[in-house]
């Protein structure tokens, strides 16, 4: 699995951490005390202006407005911290640990390869099809190579911007994006290929948010 490159991704740093504590402050801290949304929203923009020259590179590599690249990162990034999708991977790679026929109809957890691992969050499966690679192929020690990438900024930030441009040649849009398409991309990176264009064009409410706040993620990136 050339493509993964663990010397690689084992040389990149990581972020500004994300942790109980924070979700502590978060959800329990009053607004007046420092805590409630805007101390998730502080957080978020520290690492997208922490992470902003990866965000422009990639953006850059795969012809993408580096805002709408920003724009998926603040969505994504805070939330959960990284350890409980570690805890998730590892109680789902027991439960499908086999045989075939117990998997099959035994488990009670979604598929390891399911379980999503970065500050901006990727699904495995997905990732591993970014990459070209069959996700069928890959063994429980690859996954967790993945994963391990996926949770260094650089391959994530990436990997997001690979994928970003997969979906928006999903849909056949030009090299340059419109808003238009700004707008379904991104709730394609929410939602998948599953949705038709027609049903994705029902509820753009993520691309939305991106269009929205367009000047608050280039101040965060070119300032």
């Amino acid at each position: 699995m050339d493509e993964i490159n663990l010397a690689a991704c084992n040389s990149m740093t990581k972020s500004p951490s994300w942790g109980v504590t924070d979700i502590f402050k978060w959800k329990l801290l009053p607004a007046k005390f420092g805590g409630g949304i805007r101390y998730i929203q502080k957080f978020k923009d520290s690492w997208v202006i922490h992470n902003k020259l990866l965000i422009r590179m990639s953006a850059t590599q795969y012809h993408l407005p580096a805002e709408f690249l920003a724009g998926v990162c603040w969505i994504e990034v805070g939330g959960d911290p990284n350890f409980i999708d570690r805890v998730a991977f590892e109680v789902r790679t027991f439960d499908w640990s086999g045989p075939d026929i117990f998997d099959r109809y035994l488990t009670i957890t979604s598929p390891p390869e399911k379980t999503s691992f970065g500050f901006v969050s990727i699904q495995l499966r997905t990732a591993a099809k970014t990459m070209g690679i069959d996700p069928s192929t890959m063994s429980t020690t690859q996954w967790r190579q993945l994963s391990n990438c996926l949770e260094k900024d650089a391959y994530n930030i990436s990997l997001v911007a690979r994928h970003l441009r997969q979906l928006a040649d999903y849909d056949k849009f030009t090299q340059t994006l419109k808003r238009e398409d700004i707008k379904i991309v991104g709730t394609r990176y929410n939602r998948g290929v599953v949705p038709t264009l027609d049903e994705i064009k029902r509820n753009t409410r993520y691309g939305d948010f991106i269009l929205k706040n367009w000047q608050r993620f280039h101040w965060l990136i070119w300032d």
